[in-house]
């Protein structure tokens, strides 16, 4: 007979004589209640429900062995060593049976679901550096071995520092709507790094000789295609000094393909028009990815455009600094297209998609 308190179960057949009033418990009351109880354990499932609920009926505080084991006052002193040595190893039989089967269940378990809980786990994925990240850190050992500091700039400029200081003209199409994301009539996201110029020049006002780079995303409204984007990076180079002269523009400009881009890609001077810098150059290098040959990312000239710069003119030097004094020179180079020259790619947008199959693969290029 169950407790109220106790859940039925079924296995909990046999009739329990430490019950009877009128018959006090006896061996052949415990070998039955000990075999029904393996009987109803063999026939368990077992789940680990099924389990809790035998152990409750069989081996608990209110099971017919407990009973019996509290009756054992009742019975003259002769029989009590006997049948408490019998209900001892019913106990401990029922015990060590149900921990077996338990064991049994488990391991069951543990094949059904293929999981070996000895095998270490597997490693996690870990993130890593994005590419245009890598080679931003590069260019920044690169030029501040040189002895270049590296500034912070905003990504948001005035119309002021983006177009008008630089000399673009008003009926210029990068003044467009339609070319800039203007924030309001006097903001925008910067168009290019050369904005960044004149807020330095305003903010340091150098009176020595001084070198500086800025990097970070441009913005340009368009069509993205091989070669542009809607988001670019730009990373520029600025020296200030009394003798600053064409020359160190070109030394700054052979040094950086040899460094951070490696040999074979053979640099090219080009004159170039540029409102805040006389003379302007451009600097075009080999297209590795299509070898020469043409592709979209050269427009089948077989030469790619990576940087481009000159000597800043006296308007914008006179911001910071005496014009008759000092010279400068600039010198902005595209991040994206060095990548994808550097690593045999024909399309920029591979940089600007977050898709991992492309971007993993640059985690070993990472700065020295």
């Amino acid at each position: 007979m169950s407790s109220s308190a106790d859940p039925p179960y079924a296995g909990a057949t046999v009739a329990d004589p430490a019950a009877r009033d009128d018959a006090p418990p006896d061996l052949p009351a415990v070998h039955a209640l000990r075999d029904a109880a393996l009987d109803a354990l063999r026939r368990l499932t077992p789940t680990p429900d099924e389990l809790a609920d035998w152990e409750r009926a069989h081996l608990g505080r209110r099971a017919p062995l407990a009973r019996c084991r509290a009756r054992l006052g009742e019975l003259p002193r002769e029989r009590r060593a006997e049948l408490g040595k019998a209900l001892a190893d019913a106990q401990q039989r029922l015990t060590l049976a149900a921990a077996e089967l338990a064991g049994s269940a488990a391991e069951a378990r543990f094949a059904q679901e293929r999981l070996d809980p000895t095998v270490p786990p597997a490693e996690r994925d870990l993130g890593g550096l994005h590419p245009i990240t890598l080679l931003t850190r590069e260019c920044l050992r690169h030029f501040g071995e040189l002895g270049f500091a590296h500034l912070d700039s905003p990504w948001v400029e005035t119309v002021a520092h983006s177009f008008d200081i630089l000399g673009v003209p008003a009926d210029h199409p990068t003044r467009g709507l339609d070319r800039s994301f203007y924030l309001t009539a006097d903001t925008l996201l910067r168009s290019h790094t050369t904005a960044s110029q004149a807020g330095v020049l305003e903010r340091e006002r150098p009176r020595q000789p001084m070198r500086f780079v800025v990097t970070g995303p441009c913005f340009r409204n368009g069509v993205p295609t091989p070669r542009t984007h809607t988001q670019f990076h730009q990373f520029e180079v600025v020296a200030l000094g009394p003798r600053i002269r064409l020359s160190d523009l070109k030394g700054l400009t052979l040094g950086f393909v040899e460094d951070v881009m490696g040999p074979g890609f053979a640099p090219r001077f080009r004159f170039r028009s540029f409102p805040y810098a006389t003379p302007g150059v451009a600097v075009d290098v080999d297209c590795r990815p299509c070898g020469t040959a043409g592709c979209e990312l050269c427009r089948g000239s077989g030469r790619l455009e990576i940087m481009g710069g000159g000597l800043l003119v006296p308007e914008i030097l006179r911001i910071g600094c005496d014009p008759q004094r000092t010279r400068g020179l600039a010198l902005a180079i595209s991040l994206e297209r060095v990548l994808a020259l550097r690593h045999g790619l024909r399309d920029i947008r591979h940089f600007l998609q977050n898709d991992l199959r492309v971007l993993t693969q640059f985690v070993q290029f990472a700065p020295r």
